[in-house]
């Protein structure tokens, strides 16, 4: 009979493949009822000017938000910061390009919900960097 047992340098590997499958900007998978209220939001509000997961490139003005656009490049803090605040005119940008404020449209918490479901666009390594960048910029929020 074959002994059944494991190997802890196994199971450790196990356990951080299954942490890592189910992490989603750096914390366990995150409430189905977020993502979607995030979903509904970046309609109403973000899929206009930037579209959906897929399309876009790294250089777009207004970005895509997909894994092959530039939001995972940035920590939470920041997104929120431009969602609420937007950015200013910018040489070589068009005005009707420019990021407008949000603040008087959307909460911390909508901009959240928004932020989750944008990081179901991204890879695994995308989310795993961007929350690490999260975490060091951010003061772990």
């Amino acid at each position: 009979m074959r002994s059944r047992r494991r190997h802890p340098q196994v199971l450790a590997v196990a356990l951080a493949v299954a942490i890592a499958a189910t992490a989603c900007g750096g914390g366990s998978k995150p409430a189905a009822d977020v993502v979607a209220r995030g979903e509904r939001l970046y309609a109403t509000s973000c899929l206009q000017c930037h579209g959906g997961p897929t399309g876009g490139a790294i250089s777009d003005i207004p970005p895509r938000h997909g894994a092959q656009g530039h939001t995972w490049h940035h920590a939470d803090c920041l997104l929120t910061d431009i969602v609420l605040d937007g950015l200013p005119p910018r040489p070589g940008v068009p005005d009707e390009q420019i990021m407008p404020a949000f603040r008087d449209q959307l909460i911390d918490a909508e901009v959240d919900a928004i932020l989750t479901y944008l990081k179901t666009w991204w890879t695994d390594e995308q989310r795993e960097a961007q929350a690490e960048m999260t975490a060091a910029e951010c003061g772990g929020n």
